[in-house]
C-alpha cells in the first residue's frame, strides 16, 4: 500500500500546485482553481455556521463528510497537501527524533477536537477563525505570500543571468516568454506580509521533531471532525491469527492509532496509509469491509470539562474580537475588491486564503493581505493597496476565483460600473498644483471611457514672473469606480499625489 499511497500523494500535490499555477489571467481552466478549497468540509461548515448562507461552491465540503463514512480518514493520509508535505519533512528532518517522542505528541491529541469546538462555537457567533487553522488554507496562503514571489524573483534573476551570457538567446527568450505566459506573474509581485505566514509554516513544520504528522496527531481541526465521522467507518484495519505480537505495527504507525494490544485501532486518529500492512513481516494485518460496530479505543479524547472550556473559549474569543475598539473604525476605511459582500459578512465569509491575492498578482495586482488596517477581526483578509497595483478594468478574477462568496462572481459590464472607492487630489502633493507644471499621467491612465479625471484649464504667473497655461486636475465623483490606476502610476516620489479612498464604495448584497 505504500507505493500506491505515496503515488496519490505525489498526484495530489502536483495538482494542488498546478491548479495553484493555473490561477493568472485569462483564467482559462481544466478545474477550478479552488478546488482544494471547496473540497474542505471544515471550510464548508464553519463558513455556513458564520453567515448562515450556503455558498454553492462549497457544497463539494459537505459531501465529502461522506467519504470518511466508509474510508476513515483517507483524505488525511491520501490526498491532503498540508499531510503530504509533513511526511516528506518528517522523513527527511526529523527521522531519528519520532521512537522516542511518539508518547509526548500522543498525550496532545485532545487539542484539535478542542479547537475544533471552539472554531464551530465561535462560528456561531460570527466569527470566523478557520483561515488560521485549516490545512488547505495555510499551504494556500503560503505558496501565495512565501513559495511564489521566492520563485518569481528567483525565476527572473535566472532568466537575466541567461540573457547576459549572451549564449542561446532565441531559445532562452522562447523559454522565458512562454514562462510569463504560463507561470509568471504579469510584473514581479509585491506582496507584503509574508514573514509572519512563513514563520506559521515553518512552525507547523517543526512540530516534527516532537512525532510524526504531529501537527495532523495534535491541532488539526479538520482531521478532527474528519475523525469523528470515521468513528464507525465500514473499511477497517484487520488483523488475523497468524500475528505474532511483535508490535513493529505500533512502533510504525505515524498517528499512533494502533493499540498496545497491537489488533485494536482507533479509527478517529487512523489515516488509512497502510504503513502496518507493508512492515508486518508476518503479513498478519490487512484492509477489509466490515459493519459497523463499536470499536475498542475509539473514543473521542474529550472529557465533559474539555467541552465546556473549548465552547466557552470560543465564546470568549467571539466576543472578545467583536467588541475590542479598534476594528470598526479600521475595516470603515479600508477598500476591498469589487464584488465585495458587506463589511460583517464579508469577514463572517472570508477564509484568508489569498487565492483572490495570487490571482489579481496576475493583472493589476492591487490586492495584499491586511495586517493591522483592518482591525484584529480583518487580519490577512485581502484589502486593495493602490500604490502597489491598481485593479484592472478588464478583469473579474477575484470573485472568479473565492471558494466562500465573500467576493462575489460578477459580469464584466457590472464590474466595470461598480464603484469601490474614490480618488481625492492632494494639492499640496501633486505636480501641477504644486509646481504649476503640466502632468497629464492619471488622466492618460484612466480606464473609463468618459475620463473621472478633468481638468481646470486656467493661466497662472509662475515665481518667475512668466506666465502660463496649465491644467489642473480634479476627479469627477460621480465618474470615479476607484479602481486606483491614479495612485499606482502618479510619478509623484512617497506619497502620491491622488489618492483612493473607501468613500463612495459599494457592496454586492446579491447578484442578479
Amino acid at each position: 500500500m505504500r507505493k500506491a499511497r505515496q503515488l496519490s500523494q505525489i498526484f495530489f500535490l502536483f495538482l494542488f500546485f498546478f491548479l495553484f499555477l493555473q490561477a493568472r489571467f485569462p483564467y482559462e481552466r481544466l478545474l477550478p482553481s479552488d478546488l482544494f478549497l471547496r473540497s474542505s468540509p471544515l471550510i464548508a461548515l464553519t463558513t455556513f455556521l458564520s453567515s448562515w448562507s450556503l455558498e454553492t461552491k462549497l457544497v463539494l465540503g459537505f459531501i465529502m463528510l461522506v467519504l470518511p463514512l466508509f474510508l476513515g480518514r483517507f483524505f488525511c493520509g491520501w490526498i491532503c497537501p498540508l499531510g503530504t508535505t509533513l511526511d516528506f519533512s518528517d522523513k527527511v528532518l526529523f527521522h531519528s527524533k519520532h521512537s522516542r517522542n511518539k508518547n509526548v505528541a500522543t498525550s496532545f491529541r485532545a487539542c484539535k477536537f478542542v479547537l475544533l469546538i471552539a472554531l464551530v462555537v465561535a462560528a456561531l457567533f460570527s466569527l470566523q477563525l478557520v483561515w488560521f487553522f485549516d490545512p488547505v488554507v495555510i499551504l494556500t496562503r503560503f505558496s501565495t505570500l512565501v513559495l511564489y514571489p521566492a520563485f518569481a524573483v528567483a525565476a527572473g534573476s535566472i532568466f537575466d543571468a541567461a540573457f547576459k551570457l549572451g549564449i542561446f538567446e532565441d531559445q532562452i527568450y522562447t523559454l522565458y516568454h512562454w514562462a510569463q505566459k504560463t507561470i509568471l506573474p504579469v510584473t514581479p509581485p509585491h506582496i507584503i506580509h509574508g514573514l509572519p505566514v512563513l514563520l506559521l509554516f515553518l512552525g507547523i513544520l517543526a512540530l516534527g521533531l516532537v512525532g510524526r504528522r504531529f501537527w495532523c496527531r495534535a491541532f488539526c481541526p479538520l482531521g478532527a471532525l474528519l475523525g469523528v465521522f470515521s468513528k464507525y467507518r465500514l473499511l477497517k484495519r484487520k488483523v488475523d491469527s497468524s500475528c505474532t505480537s511483535c508490535s513493529i505495527c505500533y512502533e510504525k504507525c505515524r498517528m499512533h492509532a494502533i493499540a498496545d494490544d497491537v489488533t485494536s485501532t482507533n479509527p478517529i486518529e487512523c489515516i488509512e496509509c497502510g504503513e502496518c500492512v507493508d512492515e508486518c513481516p508476518s503479513h498478519s494485518i490487512s484492509y477489509g469491509i466490515d459493519l459497523p460496530k463499536q470499536n475498542v479505543n475509539s473514543n473521542v479524547d474529550l472529557s465533559r470539562r474539555r467541552v465546556i472550556w473549548a465552547s466557552v473559549g470560543g465564546l470568549l474569543g467571539a466576543i472578545f474580537v467583536k467588541t475590542i475598539h479598534s476594528g470598526t473604525e479600521k475595516t470603515a476605511s479600508v477598500i476591498r475588491p469589487p464584488g465585495a459582500v458587506p463589511e460583517a459578512l464579508f469577514l463572517d465569509k472570508c477564509i484568508r486564503c489569498q487565492a483572490c491575492t495570487r490571482i489579481c498578482a496576475s493583472t493589476g495586482g492591487c490586492l495584499q493581505p491586511s495586517l493591522a488596517e483592518a482591525g484584529l477581526e480583518g487580519l490577512w483578509s485581502p484589502i486593495v493597496i493602490p500604490r502597489l497595483g491598481y485593479c484592472e478594468f478588464n478583469c473579474t478574477l477575484c470573485g472568479q476565483i473565492c471558494p466562500t462568496g465573500a467576493i462575489q462572481p460578477l459580469t464584466l459590464e457590472k464590474k466595470q460600473q461598480l464603484k469601490i472607492g474614490l480618488a481625492f487630489i492632494d494639492q499640496n502633493r501633486c505636480i501641477p498644483w504644486r509646481e504649476n507644471k503640466d502632468c497629464l499621467v492619471c488622466e492618460e491612465h484612466c480606464p473609463l471611457a468618459e475620463k473621472a479625471i478633468k481638468f481646470d484649464v486656467r493661466e497662472v504667473r509662475t515665481n518667475q514672473g512668466d506666465r502660463r497655461v496649465v491644467r489642473f486636475p480634479y476627479v469627477d465623483e460621480n465618474l470615479c469606480i476607484g479602481c486606483g490606476i491614479c495612485e499606482t502610476k502618479c510619478p509623484v516620489l512617497g506619497a502620491p499625489g491622488i489618492y483612493l479612498t473607501a468613500q463612495n464604495n459599494q457592496r454586492i448584497i446579491s447578484v442578479s
